[in-house]
């Protein structure tokens, strides 16, 4: 196996361990850019753009009057001071009707600013178009301001709708500044990530100013990029009810037969037949209702957040559908909480609001006290936090915070509440004899596998890694943690093989190039007719048997699956050529696959199956 491949595991290794969960640090899900199919990278709105004197930065405003610099068009940062002012000019005639003019320091130089960008060097008889490609703009809409670098009238720098643009050359090309610029409208967390679908999120698209579905996508790694979503039902559910109810609709949740429809002033509708009938709307005067948290087992059990116009409560609960909310907003004393999301089977709550996250555990299952609010370190202290989401066993939650984008963190609540995990995707699965576990929830001491020791590969505050043995044997394992406060018990079902492709936290997988060692990603799709490596978790007994605990000897001795292992490419059988332990390292298995002479261009469905289970499906990139 080539060195790359291995450096690529050990990296896998310990993050998997728990070396970045245990700093407790917010990790950035994608970028703060999207994809809009423009001369660069864009952003969300920029209201205004300036030079300091000596020209050496740039000043960006943004729509709340705050300022952001940059030296290097790459890094940008609050800023102090304030740009130099604009110099001004006289021209004959303007290029279009509404258009404002900004002087270059030139004889006869000017530019001119308005649904495009406009170049004089005659004082304005003649005017060259420098942004008009076909029917629309190179910068993706119209130039709210411009501005020349002093002393270079060749360089001028404009704000626009989708960012920060600045040219070198008199506009005749274009340079985005907008890869580090902290103005991505994310409003919402549409889904969270799962196998071969990435995170999606709704923001305003700046071109046609209407909220649209990005998508982060496993692999991707440069900028969000647009999807067809579920914006368009949603919003014409939402009119619908609008009309019926006769006020606007702001928020909607539902699942199974239960609905649930917020208003913008405040009222929230509950139906348990899927919309037939409604229950008596239940009031909250002065507020408008932003999201809906639902127990999707029980979607009686609810949570609603809210923001108001004046004092009053900001979240409510309710666990009879509606029948009776209740405030559980406690010291919260907040104007306005924009999103929600709970784990009811611990009663965690999370709350984001413009002063950053806050989050509570209280009894989701019924009416009682109100818990205090504690508030979670901030991914970005000077930023709103609008939405929240937990992922599906709760470990996770997601923030998405406006103009830096959406991050990441272990749930808090989780140090109380722990799970045992797949090491490869962080999944509930079944066990197999050597497969990696992780311990979610705290620092574990001792493991036993019934009276049989388990090996402890690491140790962190939040996440521990164990192996079990490659001897298991039976349909259950019975496993017994010893940590600061005692032992904890729990029993998982054991399978033959319970296989799981690796993926790296934002849903990744760790395919290698068999050629180089390569990770297959988005900026580095895999050949046709290739050999691809594939970093796998659960697939059981091997031959010869091997100790857990143990690296894997490198080279061609490394011991053989014993499972049957298959290979799937969008449905479709490929050549396995082997499945291995990971030479190496340990608890991980190298499955090798052989990859088509002829594949379509783009992104396909990867998948292993071994002992009738199969791993979870990854997104894999392949170019002909």
């Amino acid at each position: 196996m080539p060195n790359a491949v291995r450096k690529i595991g050990l990296i896998v290794l310990l993050s998997v361990a728990g070396g970045g969960l245990a700093r407790a640090e917010w990790r950035r899900v994608g970028t703060a850019a999207m994809d809009l199919h423009l001369s660069g990278l864009a952003t969300g709105p920029v209201d205004g753009i300036g030079w300091s004197a000596d020209g050496g930065t740039i000043f960006a405003r943004t729509a709340v009057g705050r300022w952001l610099v940059t030296t290097d068009g790459e890094n940008w940062a609050a800023g102090a001071g304030r740009p130099v002012e604009a110099a001004s000019a006289v021209v004959d005639r303007l290029p279009e009707p509404r258009a404002r003019v900004v002087g270059a320091g030139r004889a006869g130089w000017a530019y001119a600013y308005g649904d495009h960008v406009w170049r004089t060097e005659d004082n304005g008889k003649s005017w060259r178009n420098l942004t008009q490609w076909k029917q629309t703009s190179l910068l993706g809409g119209p130039a709210s301001e411009a501005a020349v670098r002093p002393g270079v009238p060749e360089e001028i720098a404009v704000s626009t709708a989708t960012g920060v643009w600045k040219s070198a050359d008199a506009g005749l090309t274009w340079a985005s500044l907008n890869g580090g610029l902290p103005q991505l409208p994310v409003r919402r967390i549409v889904s969270l990530p799962k196998e071969t679908s990435g995170l999606r999120v709704a923001m305003m698209a700046p071109t046609t100013m209407t909220p649209a579905v990005f998508e982060w996508a496993p692999g991707e790694k440069s900028a969000w990029q647009a999807v067809p979503g579920n914006l368009a039902l949603e919003q014409a559910t939402r009119a619908a009810l609008s009309r019926e109810f006769g006020v606007t609709v702001t928020a909607l949740g539902y699942s199974g037969d239960v609905v649930y429809a917020g208003a913008g002033d405040g009222r929230i509708y509950v139906s348990l037949d899927r919309g037939a009938t409604w229950l008596p709307p239940v009031q909250n005067p002065g507020a408008t209702v932003e999201s809906f948290s639902l127990d999707v087992r029980e979607p009686r059990r609810a949570v609603v957040s809210l923001r108001r116009r004046e004092t009053g409560p900001v979240v409510l609960r309710t666990t009879n559908g509606g029948l009776i909310w209740d405030d559980v907003s406690s010291n919260l004393g907040l104007a306005a909480v924009y999103g929600v999301a709970a784990d009811f089977e611990s009663g965690a709550v999370y709350a984001a609001t413009e002063a950053g996250i806050y989050w509570t555990s209280t009894d989701l299952t019924a009416m009682g006290p109100a818990t205090a609010w504690k508030k979670m370190a901030s991914p970005m202290a000077d930023a709103p936090v609008f939405d929240v989401k937990l992922d599906a066993l709760g470990q996770t939650l997601y923030a998405a915070v406006y103009g830096y984008g959406v991050y990441a963190e272990t749930s808090p609540h989780r140090m109380r509440d722990w799970k045992i995990v797949s090491a490869a995707d962080w999944t509930a699965r079944a066990a197999a004899p050597g497969a990696l576990l992780s311990v979610m929830g705290g620092r574990v001491q001792n493991v036993r596998a019934g009276e049989r020791p388990v090996t402890v590969l690491s140790r962190g505050e939040r996440e521990t890694q164990i192996q079990l043995p490659f001897d298991l044997e039976g349909s259950t394992v019975s496993l017994s943690l010893e940590a600061e406060g005692g032992w904890v018990r729990s029993s998982l079902p054991l399978a033959v093989a319970a296989p799981a492709i690796l993926v790296d936290r934002d849903g990744t997988p760790m395919v290698m190039d068999g050629a180089n060692g390569a990770l297959v990603d988005g900026g580095n799709p895999a050949r046709a007719g290739a050999l691809v490596q594939v970093l796998v978790s659960g697939l059981g007994r091997v031959t010869p048997t091997w100790p857990a605990g143990m690296a894997a000897p490198m080279g061609e001795s490394a011991p053989a699956v014993v499972a049957q292992v298959k290979a799937y490419l969008d449905g479709s059988a490929v050549e396995v050529v082997r499945a291995t332990l990971a030479p190496g390292y340990i608890g991980y298995y190298l499955v090798e696959v052989r990859l088509p002479e002829v594949v379509n261009s783009g992104a396909s469905e990867l998948f292993l199956e071994a002992g009738n289970s199969l791993t979870n499906k990854v997104r894999l990139y392949i170019e002909p």
